[in-house]
């Protein structure tokens, strides 16, 4: 059986909500208790936000799961 490389799918939306309040991945990392490249990792779709990570993005953003991770 042939291993399929993993697919990633950049959470574009979350890089326009940090735009959009001029927080960086770094101000993002702290409030979740992870790091930079932990977030980074996971903004570009390489790893997977738990429930308590979203939690954050939801309530920083003011937004809801939908608007972030649904299209």
């Amino acid at each position: 059986m042939k291993a399929t490389k993993r697919e990633s799918k950049p959470i574009a939306k979350l890089k326009g909500l940090r735009a959009e309040k001029m927080i960086t991945q770094e101000d993002i990392a702290g409030m979740m208790g992870i790091s930079t490249a932990t977030y980074n990792r996971k903004e570009n779709g390489l790893g997977r936000f738990d429930a308590n990570e979203i939690a954050v993005l939801v309530e920083v953003f003011s937004v809801k799961f939908e608007d972030i991770f649904l299209s």
